[in-house]
């Protein structure tokens, strides 16, 4: 039936392609500025979003990128673009099997229509499209916009298959037909849309964490006779994930972000590892030396303690820093060095800021400017008693978990990071408002070429948001993604 369906899809792409040009031709003129011209009651046309529903995690914890949040502001932002809001339809799928129906359903339906009523409709239709990717327990605790990187271990069946070569196949149909595709965050296999809005991936989520301790360590003044410590936990699920493999690919990537960065100070003896599991002969391929198994908080638990407080050790050893890869992984790891004895917050390494400071700014004064993290004030960098073995570490993750908001509040946890949801919705509507207009859509700011799939198209990126107790504020508070009561305040 599925080959069927694909067959008929290619039979009908010559036949609605030839009468949507023609009908296009007739209906659509030039303007004084050059740009094409629709009728009058065309407008921008019609734009359709399908996204994936949001992923579960294997906790109560739930970072802030979701799509239910995104959808919404999307919508807002075309309607403040000059699309009109009911022409404006949202499509959810819990898989790529339905979501390729989904929308091979509409566009066979829409690229009948235009041909039918002989007018640029179809034209004036923008697809806006997150492709269903295979994710697991582990990957889902990054939010729903991320990209799952492919390898050739990763899985795939008869099933996906035949979705991706549906989707492509209904995807080309809606181009060859006069509609504009702008893809999301990962692409599909053998398509290359108008335009594509690249958001987070592995390696900028791992290369964020990474830069913050940099900064706030100092690393470029450390030397190797008083290195600084840290430790790089990468969680991968379990053998029993039906796709494993993509947690291992992810984790594979987001350790070449982090030694990309690291690297130089391992490699210079600036920087060791507490469990020697990262050391100056260490490379970028050596992901798997600090990969585990994180499908609950046990396993998370026991990972710390083997590496901070080995079997038959006294107590745990000093850590500097250490990378948990997302909120939930950071949950864990902040119990656990509470457990352990760790003192103290991440605020007392920076003299400069306190505890009553951090509430202040986030209770209406202006953002504090946090000057890079010197050594616990008080303490030299050879001092070893158990004071400073046990001073509180930089702990970053990923997400911006709402149930994590009080801990950066009160220096537990350093920092997290997020997609500027805002910034995503507003490039995207203007993306969909060039290619409606036929406007350039790379003379828009933040987009530049890319290749996808073998073609160079249009891409809109944007930076992932640092937030710390300095600007937890000015990003979260005042933006509206967050309340006060939710950062506990």
């Amino acid at each position: 039936m599925a080959s069927h369906r694909i067959g008929t899809l290619k039979a009908l792409v010559t036949s609605l392609a030839c009468i949507g040009m023609l009908s296009m031709a007739g209906a659509c003129g030039t303007g004084s500025d050059g740009q094409p011209t629709s009728t009058a009651t065309s407008g921008l046309g019609s734009v359709a979003i399908f996204t994936p529903s949001d992923g579960i995690t294997i906790s109560q914890h739930t970072p802030l990128n979701k799509w239910a949040k995104l959808v919404p502001s999307i919508k807002s932002e075309l309607v403040e673009q000059g699309f009109a809001a009911k022409q404006i339809s949202t499509h959810t799928d819990s898989s790529l099997d339905k979501q390729s129906q989904d929308i091979q359903d509409y566009v066979v339906s829409r690229a009948a229509e235009t041909s039918s009523k002989h007018s640029s409709t179809g034209s004036a239709t923008t697809l806006i499209v997150a492709p269903c990717t295979s994710t697991d327990s582990t990957t889902t605790q990054y939010g729903d916009y991320v990209t799952n990187p492919l390898d050739s271990e990763s899985s795939s069946n008869d099933a996906d298959a035949t979705a991706d070569q549906r989707m492509t196949s209904a995807l080309t149909l809606a181009r060859k037909s006069g509609m504009h595709v702008i893809v999301l965050s990962n692409d599909i296999g053998g398509f290359s849309p108008d335009a594509f809005v690249q958001m987070s991936t592995a390696r900028s989520i791992g290369e964020i964490q990474a830069k913050q301790l940099v900064s706030k360590l100092q690393l470029d003044s450390v030397s190797a006779t008083n290195p600084k410590t840290i430790e790089v936990f990468l969680p991968v699920g379990s053998a029993k994930d039906e796709d494993q493999s993509v947690s291992m690919a992810f984790a594979k990537e987001a350790f070449k972000g982090i030694w990309k960065v690291l690297g130089p100070y391992f490699k210079s003896g600036a920087v060791v590892s507490a469990s020697d599991t990262l050391n100056a002969s260490t490379s970028a391929t050596s992901w798997s030396s600090v990969a585990f198994t994180a499908s609950s908080d046990n396993y998370v638990k026991q990972e710390l303690d083997s590496r901070l407080k080995p079997e038959g050790a006294a107590k745990p050893v000093h850590i500097d820093g250490i990378i948990a890869m997302n909120d939930y992984i950071a949950s864990v790891i902040v119990q656990e060095l509470d457990a352990l004895g760790y003192e103290g917050s991440s605020a007392e390494i920076n003299p400069s800021i306190s505890i009553l400071g951090i509430v202040g700014n986030l209770a209406g004064h202006k953002d504090l400017n946090k000057s890079a993290v010197p050594s616990p004030a008080g303490l030299g960098q050879d001092d070893t008693s158990s004071e400073a073995s046990l001073q509180w570490p930089i702990v970053t993750g990923y997400g911006a978990y709402t149930d994590m908001l009080p801990d950066i509040v009160n220096g537990k946890l350093w920092m997290t990071a997020l997609e500027d949801r805002a910034q995503l919705a507003t490039g995207i509507a203007k993306v969909s408002r060039q290619l409606a207009s036929g406007g350039d859509v790379t003379a828009l700011q933040s987009v530049s070429k890319t290749t996808v799939n073998g073609k160079s198209v249009p891409a809109f990126t944007q930076s992932l948001i640092a937030v710390s107790a300095s600007n937890l504020k000015s990003e979260l508070i005042d933006t509206g993604y967050v309340t006060l009561a939710d950062a506990g305040l």
